[in-house]
């Protein structure tokens, strides 16, 4: 099991964020730390080389190394 590692202004974040949208991302989590190479990684953009995945109008971030995910980024997938 891989350990997650958040960065501090992306908990600050989470935590303005709706009730939903956390649980949907806290859900993912579950399954980032058993397979943390199961999603794509972008090769271009401001997050190359990091993994994604879209959990409810999110786009996660994250990187893997050393035996952690590391939680990078929390975009929003669409203007609301």
């Amino acid at each position: 099991m891989m350990r997650i590692v958040w960065a501090d202004p992306i908990k600050d974040l989470l935590l303005e964020l709706p009730e939903r949208e956390r649980e949907i991302i806290f859900e993912h989590m579950k399954y980032l730390r058993r397979f943390p190479h199961r999603h794509p990684v972008r090769t271009k953009g401001r997050f190359r080389r990091h993994r994604w995945f879209l959990a409810g109008n999110r786009l996660v971030y994250y990187r893997v190394a050393g035996g952690a995910v590391y939680i990078r980024g929390l975009w929003p997938s669409r203007i609301p």
